[in-house]
């Protein structure tokens, strides 16, 4: 009897840890999907996202059109575009952040990111990323990169070495710019396509030309940006990325934007081999 008695309480406590250990499960999961959410969209990720097809309508206009009919043109920037579908880009870094998630130092990132001074540069930088103010930036470039001070391009070259802005913003845009270029080349005319050799090529010669302008244009952000604030505070915000969790978080962005360009590579070429490939083969 009394051994009978003891199966059933340890087998009572057993389902009681198992319960116990299934609740604190599922309170885990929730703190790390509000976690995530909230990272998105406090650090100003929300915004950008929402934009990326505006900039990419924008940027694919101004390349000139490939040796393809209008039709074939206009259907494939259509494609083009709806890559950048923000829903599947949020869930993608959503994704990628949930593959890399540990609560210490994604918690520290959160409080990095809603720290006072890093909320008023996120907040200027959503500002400065507007389609209006990104006009204006470009019109007064010469303008605002004059009036600046020695010591603030000082300021925004190290901001920009700390936080690798050129360098994750050229990575990219070269895997869009491959992605693209890949893509167009498979429905031009054969005669005219570009071997796998002429390609890379091509590509390597655009990033080492692209390089200079690049960071020309990411310190010219940041001047423009930034405009409003003092020196003290802006070398307060890089101090904020030479920390621990301030180098991690550069190289946790990076890895997720390039999964991104990775993903968008991918669907686009799914996408052209289905509507164009397939089709002219038929």
């Amino acid at each position: 009897m009394s051994t009978l008695v003891s199966t059933g309480a340890i087998a009572a406590m057993s389902n009681s840890f198992l319960l116990e250990d299934s609740n604190l499960s599922a309170v885990e999961s929730k703190d790390k999907t509000r976690i995530i959410n909230q990272l998105i969209d406090d650090s100003g990720m929300k915004e950008m996202i929402e934009q990326l097809p505006a900039m990419v309508a924008v940027s694919f206009d101004q390349q000139p059109p490939p040796p393809i009919n209008r039709d074939k043109f206009d259907k494939f920037r259509e494609h083009f575009i709806q890559v950048f579908d923000p829903v599947k880009i949020r869930r993608t870094v959503t994704n990628n952040f949930s593959a890399q998630y540990e609560a210490k130092r994604f918690s520290e990132l959160l409080a990095l990111v809603n720290s006072p001074l890093a909320k008023k540069m996120t907040a200027l930088e959503v500002e400065a990323s507007t389609p209006q103010a990104q006009q204006e930036m470009m019109q007064m470039g010469d303008v605002i990169m004059g009036e600046a001070s020695p010591s603030r391009l000082e300021l925004v070259q190290k901001l920009d070495e700390v936080m690798s802005a050129t360098e994750s913003g050229l990575d990219m845009q070269m895997m869009m710019t491959e992605s693209m270029m890949i893509n167009m080349n498979k429905i031009v005319p054969s005669t005219q396509r570009m071997t796998e050799e002429q390609l890379g090529q091509m590509l390597n010669q655009i990033r080492m030309q692209s390089l200079f302008p690049a960071r020309q244009y990411m310190q010219l952000s940041f001047v423009y940006a930034y405009r409003t604030i003092s020196d003290s505070e802006l070398n307060e915000y890089i101090q904020l990325y030479q920390s621990e969790i301030g180098r991690w978080s550069v190289s946790l962005m990076r890895e997720v934007w390039l999964n991104v360009s990775e993903n968008i590579a991918t669907d686009l070429a799914g996408r052209i081999k289905k509507e164009f490939i397939e089709v002219d083969a038929l």
